[in-house]
This record gives C-alpha cells, sequence and structure tokens, in this order.
C-alpha cells in the first residue's frame, strides 16, 4: 500500500497544494512550483518565489496598495504574509487565509494575528469586527469563483468596512481564452476551474475569476459601490480602489 502512495495523488481541499508548497519553500529556503490545470485543459506552473517578496513582477501594485492601506487592515488571502508583515509595523492587521498550513506559515514569519478564515463566509465571525482597508492582493479577489458570486461577496464586506473605508484589490484580463464555453462573452468569461498538484497531493477543483477593469467596475457598481484604478502593470495587472457609494 505505501509504495501505490507514490503514484496515487491523495485528494486534499483545493488551497492546499499551494499551501504546502509555500510552507516547504519558507522551511527549506527553497522556491518550489505547484503543478496547475485549468478544466479546459490548459496548463501551466505556480513559482512559489512571489509569495515571500514584494519586488516581484507585481512590485508596482503591491507599492501601491500598501501606500493605500489605512487604519484597521484585513489581509485576505494572506498566503505566505507578505503584506501583513510589510503593514503590521505601523498598522493593525488582521491575516485570513482558509488554508491552516497558511495560517501556520503566517504566524512563523512573524504575522501577529493570523486566523483560519473563509472570506466567502466572513459573516459567521462576528468577533473579527470591522476594517478601514481589506487588501485582496495577488489577485485574490478571484476567489469568488463567479461575477455573480463577487457581487454578493462585496455586498456583505460593505457591512465590515468602517466609514470612509475602502477594499483594494488587483486583478486582471484572463490572458488565454477559456475555451469552457465558446458562446459565452459576457463579463463572466473571466470564470475558469482550477486544480493543483505538488508533490503527491491533488486538490480538488475549484472555480477562479479574473476581471478585466471595466468588468471589476460593472460588477463593484452593481454591489453599491465606486472604483478608482490606482496603478497597471505592463503585463495587464491593475489595482483598483472599490469604496461605497454614499445612499440617498
Amino acid at each position: 500500500m505505501s509504495s501505490l502512495a507514490r503514484f496515487w495523488p491523495r485528494r486534499v481541499g483545493p488551497a492546499e497544494p499551494l499551501a504546502a508548497a509555500l510552507l516547504d519553500h519558507h522551511r527549506s529556503a527553497r522556491p518550489r512550483r505547484v503543478h496547475a490545470t485549468r478544466a479546459d485543459g490548459v496548463l501551466f506552473e505556480i513559482e512559489t518565489e512571489e509569495y515571500f517578496t514584494l519586488e516581484g513582477t507585481l512590485a508596482e501594485l503591491d507599492r501601491a496598495a500598501l501606500e493605500r492601506c489605512r487604519g484597521r487592515v484585513l489581509d485576505v488571502g494572506a498566503g505566505a504574509g507578505r503584506h501583513a508583515l510589510a503593514l503590521q509595523g505601523g498598522l493593525e492587521v488582521v491575516a485570513i487565509d482558509v488554508s491552516p498550513l497558511c495560517t501556520a506559515l503566517c504566524r512563523e514569519r512573524g504575522v501577529r494575528d493570523a486566523r483560519t478564515l473563509d472570506v466567502m463566509r466572513l459573516e459567521a465571525d462576528a468577533s473579527l469586527g470591522r476594517f478601514d482597508t481589506i487588501l485582496f492582493g495577488m489577485q485574490t479577489i478571484g476567489v469568488a469563483g463567479g461575477t455573480l458570486a463577487l457581487e454578493r461577496l462585496l455586498g456583505r464586506l460593505r457591512h465590515r468596512l468602517e466609514p470612509g473605508g475602502g477594499i483594494l484589490a488587483d486583478s486582471s484580463a484572463l490572458r488565454e481564452p477559456w475555451e469552457g464555453d465558446a458562446t459565452d462573452r459576457s463579463a463572466s468569461r473571466g470564470e475558469i476551474v482550477l486544480s493543483t498538484r505538488y508533490r503527491g497531493w491533488r486538490g480538488e477543483p475549484f472555480p477562479w475569476l479574473y476581471l478585466a477593469e471595466e468588468d471589476l467596475c460593472e460588477v463593484a457598481g452593481r454591489a453599491g459601490f465606486g472604483m478608482e484604478t490606482l496603478a497597471r502593470a505592463p503585463d495587464g495587472e491593475f489595482l483598483a480602489l472599490l469604496q461605497p457609494r454614499s445612499e440617498g
């Protein structure tokens, strides 16, 4: 049985292969690669090094996001904690991640308040409180999985914001055309399905959302938010600030 286990991947939660790779990277000081597969057959790799530095391909967006963070900050999908570590020297930061492995990694790296929480179910935790800034770094806004789900998520997060607060999120249009439904021409064309694999772990498939600027602006507007684009990267990513529109 033990010999077969090497060839028969263990099915785990959607976030766990990447989380395990990040933890291995941290403890060994060696970058790791996670294999990702889209449901339409497109293959690519996720490099862990980007999760440990603010000087990677998203450096310009990271700097702009960190500069705009104010007050009490919720770092969503904290991963290895790179944003939380940069912010907690001057701000109160709560870092959350759906993976217990990432929560443990954040704590090992010095994040003072790291919690295992799913942003899609925050309403179940009344103790979390309200925030001046909610930060979705590294395209974590994609966890909503679809435009309708994102609209509902933004509606719930509105009640987690202090007056004058805002949501910072980066995203990009889907670079390679999604072939899951060739007839789809709506904003939801950025909705894809992914699965990841690392060592002997294969994650359950999960939906992910890529958003062009106009699509995020449209979804945010339906949820009662105004949007300001703060920065753009050469390869297509952008950083946006979403703030609730005043009622009445």
